[in-house]
Order: structure tokens, then sequence, then C-alpha cells
């Protein structure tokens, strides 16, 4: 019995380890892991998503600086997932993998994406974004749900891209940017 109780005090805290090299800190009490983000603000989501890139948990983060939340990582079957922060420019993916209810976070594989950035000035969209691994970045605008314009941006480091509307064009515009194999959608009133 001694030894089973000692393998499982290992196995936890094993696992305690490789969580908090992903996210912070935690601490496991039976299934449950305690997952602590840092460097969080109000309002910003995280997620834990399966390969195929469906949503599996969200929550809302409800506190500045940091995040406390207990999950049952057993509930998930074997295989690769990520868990994300969606910040305000930013998206941090640690990528995990469970195997027979084992968790294991990938450290090295840990990314974080650049969202692209779109301001309206006047009659003109400016849309900026940080490329480090050299993404191509998909704009499509639309002017009351039709396609008025598509552009494939390229480049360096830093993506720096303006659209000028008409300015007698008034309505409601919608621009899509495609990038990192994710989607963000614009939507505004020109007046």
């Amino acid at each position: 019995m001694k030894n089973i109780v000692r393998k499982s005090l290992i196995v936890t805290l094993m696992l305690g380890t490789l969580i908090s090299y992903a996210t912070g800190t935690s601490l496991t009490k039976g299934n449950v892991t305690k997952v602590a983000l840092k460097n969080v603000k109000k309002g910003q989501i995280w997620v834990i998503k399966n390969s195929t890139g469906k949503i599996l948990h969200e929550k809302k983060i409800q506190n500045n600086e940091s995040f406390t939340q207990d999950f049952d990582f057993t509930s998930l079957k074997n295989g690769y997932y990520t868990l994300e922060v969606n910040k305000d420019f930013q998206i941090d993916v640690t990528p995990f993998t469970i195997i027979s209810e084992e968790v294991l976070f990938h450290k090295k594989a840990k990314k974080i994406i650049f969202k692209p950035v779109m301001r309206i000035e006047e009659n003109k969209i400016l849309i900026t974004k940080l490329n480090f691994e050299a993404a191509s970045l998909s704009v499509l605008i639309y002017y009351e749900n039709d396609l008025i314009f598509k552009d494939i941006a390229k480049g360096g480091d830093l993506l720096n891209r303006v659209y000028s509307l008409q300015k007698d064009k008034k309505g409601d515009y919608k621009v899509i940017l495609k990038a990192n194999n994710r989607t963000y959608i614009n939507e505004f009133i020109l007046k």
C-alpha cells in the first residue's frame, strides 16, 4: 500500500511540475489540477482546444495579474490539445498531450501568435501585424455584405497596410483578416 501511495505522490508531483512550466504554478488534488496563469487581464479568455481546433473549454478571466482555475484534465481523451490565453494583441499557445490520463505540457513548443490590429481613421482602414513567422495576411473587405476588396499581404517582420474607402459609401463594413490559420472579424459603420 505504501508503494502505491508513493507512486501516486510521485506522479502527482511530476504532473504539477510539468504544468507549472507551462502555465505558471499548479497544484493537483486527485484528478483536478489547479491551473494558474500569470500576466493576464480581466476579460481575457483561456481555452482548451483539441487537435482540430474545436473549443472544449472556455473561461473568461475575472481579475488582473493572475488567474487560477481548477480543471479535470482526466475528462479529456488521449490526444493532442492546446491551452490558449487570448489576450488583446496576442494569443499565448501551450500545447499538451494526454496519454493514459497523464498531462504532458510541451514547454519548448509554446508560442505566441500576434493578432492583426485594425484601426479606422475617417475613411481609412489601417492594419498592422507583427509577423515573426513570415505568415501571409489575407484581407477581405465587405460593404453591405458584398465583397468589395481582396488582398494578400506578405512581407517582413511587420506588415502595415492602409486601405482607403470611398467617402460617399456610408454604411456597414466588415473586414475579415486571416493569418496563422485563424480568422479575425471586425465590423464597423462608416458615417
